[in-house]
């Protein structure tokens, strides 16, 4: 990971713009080698709020340089704003002042006459103290580059600290999990034998109990062979199956239709156990009970009427109904497994139902009475 370069923020009054454009001049390799990132206010954009991107810049900087001469001293911006923000931020530890005396004035009592200064001495930039102002700009520069590294240091300290504390956290916790974990697998181990006795002793009395109920029938249908099907994932052939027993239990053959007075009086029994086979085997995505939540929720009422909006939307809920038709019963029409809409099947019942025939919803010639089915479902209690 590539390291971040340290910001430096310029407080400076704009009668020493001249003396800060050399200084940044002089600052220039450590720009280049990615050592600092400087910023003063002539950075701001047209457009931008100049308070607020002093502020924000001031608020983020490392390092901030106090350009000071009589100037910035008069400056009530500089004075009240930037060198108060700046000596706070300095108290914290947030980052590092350090005054650079361009011109020569009395700044003794100032706030920020208790650090350490630049260039050395204290010395003012414009002096005869340095033969050239290129001099005293390079002694500024080279104490700016010690305070970075000593930054860069601290920087590096803090995070080697950071790092450990971490990783000690991190194997306290790693520790007390591994402590916890085998806490509760001893507590959990009994529970679980219990449970699983418990549980293999209900799934052996549910199944003889489904086995005793699943095929009953107040009709002496033999459902053993809706059963097998369905077992097998075999959803076509347990889609004809459906429509042949029930044919059976109301006493028709092949190709008729049950009517509404058959469907309100059909068995609850056989109703129920017909239901169940196909929500067991196919995890609750099939069945009667399954069309009848769906129906409910969409407006449905179970009072044996045909509601023509609920079956519309029933019928797109169930993929019954595509681009505002009922699609016709054919094989290549329906999808015969479960990435079908839930409810989906069993649908060849649909030919078991009324057809109102004086009816025409959404150009079919005829849809079914579904309600009739959700009123004996209801009746049921199924």
């Amino acid at each position: 990971m590539s390291e971040v370069s340290f910001k430096l923020f310029f407080s400076y009054s704009h009668k020493d713009e001249t003396l800060r454009d050399e200084l940044a001049k002089h600052l220039t390799i450590l720009e280049w080698q990615g050592v600092i990132s400087s910023w003063h206010d002539r950075k701001i954009l047209p457009g931008q709020e100049w308070d607020h991107q002093i502020n924000d810049n001031l608020n983020t900087a490392d390092i901030i340089l106090l350009l000071v001469s009589s100037d910035f001293l008069f400056s009530k911006y500089c004075w009240d704003v930037e060198v108060k923000r700046a000596i706070e931020r300095h108290n914290t530890g947030e980052a590092c002042v350090i005054p650079v005396i361009l011109r020569s004035v009395d700044w003794a009592g100032a706030p920020f006459a208790r650090l350490q200064a630049l260039p050395k001495n204290a010395e003012p930039v414009v002096s005869r103290y340095w033969h050239t102002q290129d001099e005293a700009f390079t002694d500024v520069a080279k104490g700016i580059r010690a305070a970075v590294e000593e930054l860069k240091q601290k920087r590096q300290r803090k995070q080697q600290e950071a790092e450990r504390r971490r990783q000690e956290a991190e194997a306290l916790q790693k520790q007390r999990e591994q402590e916890e974990a085998e806490r509760l697998k001893r507590e959990h181990e009994a529970e679980i034998q219990r449970q699983e006795a418990e549980r293999v002793k209900r799934e052996q009395e549910e199944a003889e109990k489904l086995r005793q109920n699943e095929l009953a029938s107040e009709k002496g249908v033999d459902y053993s062979r809706l059963r097998d099907l369905l077992a097998a994932k075999k959803w076509q052939e347990a889609d004809d199956e459906t429509y042949l027993v029930m044919l059976q239990i109301v006493g028709r053959k092949k190709g008729d239709y049950i009517r509404s007075e058959e469907l309100f009086n059909f068995p609850c029994t056989d109703l129920r156990n017909i239901d169940q086979l196909w929500v067991k085997y196919s995890n609750g995505h099939f069945g009667f009970s399954v069309q009848k939540e769906i129906y409910l929720s969409v407006g449905g009422k179970p009072d044996g009427k045909l509601y023509s909006e609920a079956w519309k939307k029933f019928g797109d809920r169930v993929g019954w109904r595509v681009k505002g038709k009922m699609i016709h019963y054919t094989r290549s029409s329906i999808t015969w497994d479960t990435s079908s809409p839930k409810g989906h099947l069993p649908i060849r019942v649909r030919l078991l139902w009324d057809v109102h025939k004086s009816l025409s919803f959404g150009g079919d010639g005829g849809w079914m009475n579904f309600s009739s089915l959700a009123l004996r479902l209801v009746e049921c209690n199924i």
